[in-house]
């Protein structure tokens, strides 16, 4: 048996409903050989008899009982995986046509440096009618241009993810160099892999939609719960407190290069020095993870005697700054704190609706 050019895969979990239709439009794909990985992450539903009754020579299916995360699963699928390249696909989405991955394959083939390439998203509701990007928050989010890799970072620190996972068509050997996703994140681990990514590979973002993107209110990931809202600020900081972490200096400069402070000769002090501080640039959405970022950062910088020397030197920084710094971050104090006014209003509530 030949080996296939892509490895399709696809982790189930109580979508019932909707697996069937993500699965054909894989089979439905043409102009390109693949084969298509199915892995059921311990459904309580009918998803994996619906799973194991589509029946197809490119088809593997792994039934597993136990739930376990999607990344655990997902990361068994790509070792599994034995494609030059790798899709992606929930098992609520369905690609947009059948020329998805032939369409991918030909960008690639054309720009054999390209780590991996993506698309855009058309939203659709449970029944598969389309949702009006305009209609949501974020409807736009995955409509991006494309840019450099320094320019993706930068995106990426100030504003967070806007790549469409289930688009996604990358090397496998991305995975190999770069490792898999972390289970411990449900929000964002596609996210903190992309980081990962465009550190060392250029990226595409084709203009046309090429996923049908489930929007599930409450059901999915991407749903915007409370419960999901929080732990994707938790995420964030995780993700954020490792941003750096294999970063070269030319590709840093080339990002974040007009942020700096320091404009002499940079040596690996400076350089450490400055990816803290840009932790205490301003950020709308992400200021306060990242400020308690870049004071654990400093903290560590200013128990070294050389690196002191170099703060007070060049940055005009010293303890008394960092008194300053922690006096502002208001991260780690109680919320709920009652003024002896607001009790007399709570226990006058309490009685009058008592006596009603």
């Amino acid at each position: 048996m030949s080996i296939p050019t892509i490895s399709v895969i696809m982790a189930t979990y109580n979508h019932a409903p909707f697996v069937a239709q993500a699965i054909e439009s894989v089979l439905n794909q043409v102009g390109v050989d693949f084969e298509f990985l199915i892995s059921d992450d311990g459904s309580q539903d009918e998803t994996r008899n619906v799973v194991a009754s589509i029946s197809d020579p490119r088809i593997r299916f792994y039934p597993n009982e136990v739930n376990r995360g999607a990344c655990v699963v997902t990361n068994e699928l790509i070792e599994r995986a034995s494609g030059e390249f790798i899709a992606l696909l929930n098992s609520d989405d369905y690609w947009s046509g059948p020329d998805k991955l032939a369409y991918q394959l030909q960008i690639m083939r054309e720009n054999p440096k390209l780590g991996a390439c993506f698309g855009r998203a058309r939203f659709v509701d449970r029944d598969g009618k389309a949702i009006l990007k305009s209609s949501i928050p974020f409807g736009t989010v995955f409509d991006q241009e494309n840019r450099s890799q320094g320019a993706w970072l930068r995106r990426f620190f100030d504003l967070g993810n806007c790549i469409c996972h289930p688009t996604m068509l990358i090397r496998k050997s991305c995975y190999e160099e770069l490792g898999m996703y972390s289970n411990r994140l449900r929000q964002l681990p596609d996210f903190d892999m992309w980081i990962r990514l465009v550190k060392r590979y250029p990226i595409h973002i084709a203009d046309r939609e090429l996923i049908n993107f489930r929007l599930l209110p409450g059901e999915n990931a991407a749903s915007q719960t409370p419960v999901n809202s929080i732990r994707t600020m938790n995420e964030h900081f995780l993700i954020a407190e490792r941003f750096f972490v294999g970063l070269g200096l030319e590709l840093f400069m080339e990002a974040f290069g007009d942020l700096i402070k320091y404009r002499g000769e940079v040596s690996e002090t400076h350089f450490e020095i400055e990816k803290a501080l840009l932790y205490f640039h301003p950020n709308q959405w992400l200021g306060r993870a990242y400020k308690m970022i870049g004071i654990l950062a400093m903290n560590r910088l200013l128990e070294s005697d050389a690196c002191q020397q170099v703060m007070a030197r060049d940055y005009g920084i010293d303890d008394r700054w960092f008194h300053d710094e922690l006096g502002e971050l208001d991260v780690l104090r109680p919320k709920l704190i009652a003024t002896a006014a607001d009790w007399k209003y709570k226990l006058k509530s309490v009685v009058l609706k008592f006596f009603r």
